[in-house]
């Protein structure tokens, strides 16, 4: 089973870093797959350096979407 989590963010990237931060520590059921996409809503931050330092540490299970 898959589990997909969508995390829209704009202007906030202390509070992005935070959620991926409870995302990736969060216990996972056994045969649970969880994946998580952050979507940039054309934020003026320092939102994609977070979702990129955050990226090897998930794994190949976080991606980003920038919606301009």
């Amino acid at each position: 089973m898959q589990l997909d989590v969508i995390v829209p963010t704009y202007n906030r990237h202390s509070l992005l870093e935070r959620a991926l931060e409870s995302l990736l520590v969060a216990d996972v059921p056994a045969g649970l797959e969880v994946k998580v996409t952050a979507v940039d809503n054309n934020s003026r931050d320092n939102t994609r350096s977070v979702v990129d330092s955050f990226k090897a540490r998930f794994a190949g299970r976080l991606n980003y979407l920038f919606e301009p």
